[in-house]
């Protein structure tokens, strides 16, 4: 089962070399488009947090966070999107079997002592926009129980 699926992957992968777009075009778009993201996702949480603090009336501080947690979970969806691909590119890349230069440099880097502990795009992906949205309904909630103002 797991031998199928591995043959049909690699079918995929070397069918993506149509028209003039190969797999490494592909990484770069979904790089490109994931790191676009995770920008406009920064963006939105600095006009929320700038809105939030910035606004005089204590009525509506609250109404922002929450508004602002709301829309930062409806932009973190195509940005997890992003992420699920970009992941999936990367770990096809990295496959021993697949002959691509990023697979190639990283077997250089870890000849030369280098050890991956954790991954940037998962940081870019979930912890970083799960913890934004967060902190945003954190403080919301502090303002509408009189913690903050």
């Amino acid at each position: 089962m797991e031998a199928n699926r591995e043959k049909e992957i690699e079918k995929i992968v070397e069918s993506l070399d149509v028209g003039g777009w190969s797999f490494s075009d592909e990484r770069e778009f979904m790089e490109n488009l994931y790191v676009g993201r995770f920008n406009y996702f920064l963006v939105i949480f600095s006009l929320f947090m700038t809105a939030g603090f910035a606004n005089t009336f204590t009525i509506y501080k609250s109404v922002v966070f929450f508004v602002g947690g709301f829309i930062l979970f409806l932009v973190w969806l195509p940005l997890y999107r992003g992420y699920k691909k970009h992941d999936r590119i990367m770990k096809i890349m990295f496959r021993n079997k697949l002959d691509h230069p990023a697979n190639r440099i990283e077997s250089i880097m870890q000849l030369e002592g280098y050890k991956p502990k954790y991954k940037v795009s998962k940081l870019m992906g979930v912890y970083i926009p799960w913890l934004c949205i967060f902190f945003l309904l954190a403080i919301a909630l502090s303002i509408s129980c009189g913690l903050l103002k």
